[in-house]
This record gives structure tokens, sequence and C-alpha cells, in this order.
């Protein structure tokens, strides 16, 4: 079981960096949105409303995610949220539509919200018997989110200005080992035995 908490904090790391990433990527397309053909500049607010599209979707989809994950397990509804991310953020490099590229955020949006309750519902399950261990455990998931959005958010000026608008194709592929790491090294969530909490301490 700790090696599956391992794994999730560093898809969290994975995820939350591909997050981070696209939302500053997004501020350079959108600046020079004109040049890749969209015809006009885009306002201050569409801008604002495509970056609050990200967190209403968040919002508002989280709990239905949250039910999803007790019902189906969590392993199965953290998986999806790469896949609605990679769509996202290939269909963002494909369009200079702003409506479709609302609805990417929208996207994005699920995907955080399909990834987030479920991870934590695993961490709580899994480190059930141990207080400690969950505290830590909680702690390092917060750490791993800061430090994944902070360092995408870094990464995004030198991969526009190396990739432009194909850094999303490449953001894609990140979200790709996010889906890997929680397909593959994360067992599904089960209580800890005595046994568990000795050994992970």
């Amino acid at each position: 079981m700790r090696r599956s908490i391992n794994a999730v904090l560093i898809g969290t790391f994975t995820l939350r960096f591909s997050t981070g990433l696209t939302g500053a990527l997004l501020v350079y397309y959108l600046a020079e949105l004109d040049a890749f053909g969209a015809g006009r500049d885009v306002t201050a607010f569409e801008l604002g409303l495509l970056a609050a599209a990200f967190y209403v979707a968040e919002l508002v989809l989280s709990p239905i995610f949250g039910v999803l994950s007790d019902r189906l397990g969590s392993r199965p509804v953290m998986q999806i949220g790469p896949i609605f991310g990679a769509v996202a953020v290939v269909m963002t490099a494909l369009t200079t539509d702003l409506v479709l590229l609302g609805g990417t955020r929208w996207l994005e949006g699920a995907a955080a919200a399909a990834s987030i309750p479920s991870i934590l519902g695993y961490i709580a399950l899994a480190t059930s018997h141990d207080e400690g261990l969950r505290g830590r455990t909680v702690a390092n998931f917060e750490a791993a989110t800061l430090a994944g959005i902070g360092l995408g958010l870094v990464a995004a000026g030198g991969l526009w200005e190396l990739l432009d608008r194909n850094a999303f194709y490449l953001n894609a592929v990140l979200y790709g080992v996010s889906f890997l790491i929680y397909r593959y090294g994360v067992t599904e969530s089960r209580p800890g035995t005595s046994a568990d909490t000795r050994r992970e301490v």
C-alpha cells in the first residue's frame, strides 16, 4: 500500500504540473491568438471567462465525481482526470474559437474534479488505521499539488518560446504519464491493517 500511496502522490504532482502548465500556456496563446488565425484580439472580459470556466467546472463537478468514486472505487475514477486533461489540451492546440476554448477549460476543470476527490478518498481509506500516516500523506499531497502547479507555471514560458502552441501536445503526453501512474502504479485502496501501518511509519 505504501508503494501505491507514493504513486498517487507522484501522479498528483504530474497532474497538477499539467494543470499549471496549461493555465500559463493559455495566457501566451490568447495573447497571440490573432496571429494563429482568430481574426481578432481577446478582450479582458473573455480572458476572465476562460479562466473562470476551469474553476467553475471543478467546483460543480467535484461532488459528482466524489459520489462516483465512492461507488466505483477511487482508482478507476482518478484515471478519468488525465484522459479529460489530455483531450482538453489537444483540442486547445487545434482551435482558436473562443467558445471551443471555453469548452476545453471546462473539460480540464472536469479533469481536476475527477482526480482530486478520488485521490483524497484513496488517501483517506489507505491511511484509515494510522492518523500519523494520514497527516503526513495529506501534507505531502498538498506539497505535491502546490509544487506541481508552481513548476508548471514556471515551465510554461520557456516551453512556449521553444514550441509555441505545440507545447499543448507535450502537455498531453504529460497527462498520459499521470494516467500510466494511476493505472499501473496504484492498486485499489483498502483499509490499512496494523501491520501495514507499522511498515509505513
